[in-house]
C-alpha cells in the first residue's frame, strides 16, 4: 500500500482512530459514529477479551483505515475462542483504493491460522457494504449468512408483566444463581458469551456492577437476570446526521405531529443516551420473565433509551412485541477464507453491549 504503513494498532493512535469514526459513519436514514474517548483500546477489550487492532496510517499520521479482529470465548457445543470482526472503517479518500483487499490478505496472512472462521454483523439497511463483502471477489474472504439480528431501541414506557413474576436489582449473593441462569442459558444458543459474574467491574465490563443487574423471581426462586449497562464513560453512540428527508421530518416526529414509535431524534452531534442489554438470560426461555425485567426497566425516570437485541430466531423475542421503539435488522456472517464453518444452530447470541 504506496504510502501506507499498515501495523497493529497502539494506545498512542487514539487521536487518529477516534477522527476515523467520525469520518466513516454507519447507517443511512440515520447515521451513526461511535465515539471512544478517552480511550479505544476501552471499548475494544469489551468487544474481545484478547483485541486485535490493525490500522493503515498515512505519512502524517492520520488513520486512512482499521480492523479488529479480536478473540472472545463462545460457546459452540463447548468453550471455544472465536475472532469477532467489526470496527471495519476505510476513509473516504481510501476507499476507491486497494485498501480493503489488500488489508483482508494481510488479515489471513497474519492473523487467522488456516481453517479459522471469525464472526460478524452488519446493518441490513448498509447494502453497499453487504454486497461487497459478500462478493468475494479480489481476495476477500467468503461471507456466509448465519441468521438475523434484531435490536430494538426503547423509550420509557408501561408495559404488562406477569404479576407473579418480581423483579429487583441483584445483590453479590445472587451471583452464583445468576451464574447458574446464565450458563443454563447459553447451551442453547450458539456463540454465546462465555462469562464470569465474579470479574463485574474488570477489564471486559467497565462500569458494571452487580446492582446493574435486574434479577426476576418466581417461587420464590431466581429465575432471569438482564445487566442494564450505562457504557458512556468509554464509548457513546453519536448522531453524524439524517437523510434529507428524515432532518426535514424531524420537527414534526419529536413534536409527536408523526407517530416516532416513542423515540424522539436528537439534533446531530448529540450523544443518544442510552442504557444496553446485557447477559440476558431466562430459565426455559420463558418470554414472560423477560417482559417482567423490561416492564421493570422501562419505568424508569432516567430518560435513558434501552438497547436490546438478539437473534430474530429467539424464543425470547416474543417479550418485545408490541413495544414502542424503533427495530432495525442486521445480518449475522461467519467469515473465512478456507475449510469447514462452524456447525450451529438457532437460536444464536450476540450481546448488543459487546458490538
Amino acid at each position: 500500500m504506496a504510502g501506507l504503513t499498515v501495523r497493529p494498532a497502539l494506545p498512542g493512535d487514539h487521536a487518529a482512530l477516534e477522527e476515523l469514526f467520525r469520518a466513516t459513519s454507519m447507517g443511512s436514514s440515520i447515521r451513526l459514529y461511535v465515539e471512544r474517548d478517552p480511550d479505544y483500546f476501552a471499548g475494544a477489550r469489551v468487544q474481545a477479551e484478547e483485541p486485535c487492532v490493525w490500522a493503515a496510517f498515512d505519512g502524517g499520521g492520520r488513520a486512512a483505515g482499521m480492523l479488529s479482529a479480536g478473540k472472545r470465548r463462545v460457546w459452540l457445543g463447548g468453550e471455544r475462542d472465536m475472532r469477532y470482526l467489526c470496527d471495519l472503517r476505510i476513509h473516504r479518500d481510501w476507499q476507491r483504493s486497494t485498501l480493503l483487499a489488500r488489508g483482508f490478505r494481510l488479515l489471513k496472512r497474519e492473523i487467522f491460522t488456516p481453517g479459522e472462521w471469525a464472526q460478524t454483523l452488519v446493518l441490513e439497511d448498509n447494502l453497499q457494504a453487504i454486497e461487497l463483502l459478500s462478493s468475494h471477489r479480489a481476495g476477500l474472504p467468503e461471507y456466509r449468512p448465519a441468521g438475523i439480528y434484531l435490536t430494538w431501541l426503547l423509550p420509557a414506557q408501561l408495559l404488562d408483566a406477569d404479576p407473579s413474576i418480581t423483579v429487583r436489582r441483584a445483590k453479590r449473593s445472587d451471583l452464583p444463581e445468576m451464574q447458574r441462569v446464565y450458563d443454563d442459558s447459553i447451551r442453547r444458543r450458539s456463540f454465546a458469551p462465555v462469562v464470569d459474574f465474579n470479574e463485574l467491574g474488570g477489564p471486559s465490563w467497565p462500569d458494571l456492577a452487580v446492582e446493574d443487574f435486574l434479577v426476576a423471581e418466581k417461587d420464590g426462586q431466581l429465575r432471569g437476570l438482564a445487566g442494564l449497562w450505562d457504557q458512556s464513560r468509554f464509548q457513546r453512540l453519536r448522531i453524524a446526521g439524517y437523510s434529507q428527508v428524515l432532518s426535514l421530518l424531524r420537527p414534526l416526529w419529536n413534536a409527536g405531529t408523526l407517530v416516532s414509535g416513542g423515540v424522539a431524534l436528537p439534533r446531530p452531534g448529540d450523544a443518544l443516551p442510552l442504557k444496553k442489554a446485557t447477559a440476558v438470560a431466562c430459565d426455559d426461555d420463558d418470554p414472560a420473565i423477560l417482559r417482567a425485567m423490561l416492564a421493570h426497566a422501562l419505568q424508569d425516570d432516567d430518560r435513558k433509551l434501552l438497547l436490546v437485541g438478539m437473534s430474530a430466531a429467539d424464543p425470547l423475542a416474543a417479550a418485545l412485541q408490541g413495544l414502542r421503539g424503533r427495530q432495525d435488522r442486521g445480518r449475522h456472517f461467519l467469515v473465512g477464507w478456507e475449510g469447514e464453518a462452524p456447525a450451529w444452530q438457532e437460536p444464536f447470541a450476540f450481546d448488543v453491549a459487546r458490538i
